[in-house]
């Protein structure tokens, strides 16, 4: 396919993030994000999220920032602590945050506030933050290389990086088992509750199919410079923690 400057439009593969498409899926189904992780996960996220701030290792004080916010549940679940002295979080759809934002009332814990930014370009100086995470977000960011550079970056010496994503099964049949559930029961359930945007939900599928297993996301952070790489399976391995330390 060409445009009228005979110049080749690219027709994004299956699953794979470009900036226009994240934002319009993730624009169109906001309202009905939440409903989807609880549903689709049988409530399970919850446990996924507070893995992830147990790996965030948090004290008294510290500065976190979460990534690809989208409606907060991470960045709640990090400041809802009480030990961040701020907390942080990014989404580059304003249609997120905004549901994010909703949720503030009556919220208590740290210092929290929502902003739009790129996860891929950060507004923030070096050495500004001593934990970043992100959850179900690194796999929807068109240039990962470019977002472990900028988090390496505005990591203090000694930070951490926690990424909560799901991932790849490492026994066959549950696999296959997950698989399954991914091709046929996502895209109607997502589908459903979003009055019927099913082509955003396969778009969720096919990305979770195409991201890179544990041990390969382990070698593009190290690639960037991050040590002491590690990460934990969760239900089977249908996501994984990863940490990575500045």
């Amino acid at each position: 396919m060409t445009h009228s400057g005979d110049e080749p439009v690219h027709t994004p593969d299956p699953g794979e993030a470009t900036s226009d498409r994240v934002a319009g899926i993730f624009g169109r189904i906001a309202d009905s994000y939440d409903s989807f992780n609880m549903l689709s996960s049988m409530g399970i996220d919850r446990i996924w999220r507070n893995a992830a701030v147990r790996a965030a290792k948090l004290t008294t004080g510290m500065r976190a920032l979460d990534l690809c916010a989208g409606t907060g549940d991470l960045s709640f679940a990090l400041a809802r602590t009480g030990l961040p002295r701020e907390v942080v979080g990014t989404d580059f759809v304003p249609e997120m945050l905004a549901v994010a934002t909703r949720k503030m009332a009556g919220f208590k814990g740290s210092d929290l506030s929502f902003s739009v930014a790129d996860a891929q370009a950060l507004p923030f100086p070096d050495s500004s933050f001593d934990v970043v995470t992100v959850a179900f977000g690194v796999r929807n960011l068109p240039d990962r290389a470019a977002n472990f550079r900028e988090v390496y970056r505005v990591l203090k010496p000694g930070g951490r990086y926690v990424i909560l994503e799901f991932s790849r099964p490492p026994f066959g049949p549950w696999r296959g088992v997950y698989h399954f559930y991914l091709r046929t029961v996502i895209p109607v359930l997502g589908g459903t509750l979003s009055g019927g945007d099913r082509e955003s939900f396969q778009y969720l599928n096919d990305s979770i199919l195409r991201f890179p297993d544990q041990p390969a996301l382990a070698a593009e952070l190290r690639a960037v410079g991050f040590a002491a790489i590690d990460w934990s399976n969760h239900t089977g391995g249908i996501v994984a923690v990863h940490t990575a330390v500045k």
